[in-house]
């Protein structure tokens, strides 16, 4: 049986290496995608904020959401982020585009 050379068996060990920072460094990105929507969303509602039911918990407040061709009001909530300190960006309007709420590392 014929052994690999050094010369393979480092360049495996170096593809390896950079493979895995190129995908970590993809999963780190943060991409904020805007939409054209009819027009701004109406005034929010006011929402009831309750008490935080677990640790960790973070309030996600109610929004309008553009949902097939028109506003929907999404009533405010609590959950975790996917990832250990994430912050939550809120949805917002700007120049006729619709950018969704996203969490934010």
């Amino acid at each position: 049986m014929k052994l690999p050379s050094l010369r393979i068996i480092a360049l495996a060990c170096l593809a390896f290496i950079l493979l895995g920072t190129f995908a970590e460094q993809a999963t780190a990105a943060n991409i904020n995608i805007g939409f054209q929507v009819g027009g701004p969303p109406p005034p929010p509602r006011s929402d009831y904020r309750w008490e935080r039911p677990y640790r960790g918990a973070v309030w996600i407040a109610g929004h309008h959401e553009w949902i097939n061709g028109r506003w929907v009001w999404v009533s405010g909530y609590y959950t975790y982020p996917p990832r250990r300190g994430g912050v939550w960006v809120p949805a917002h309007y700007s120049h006729g585009y619709w950018r969704p709420g996203h969490w934010n590392y």
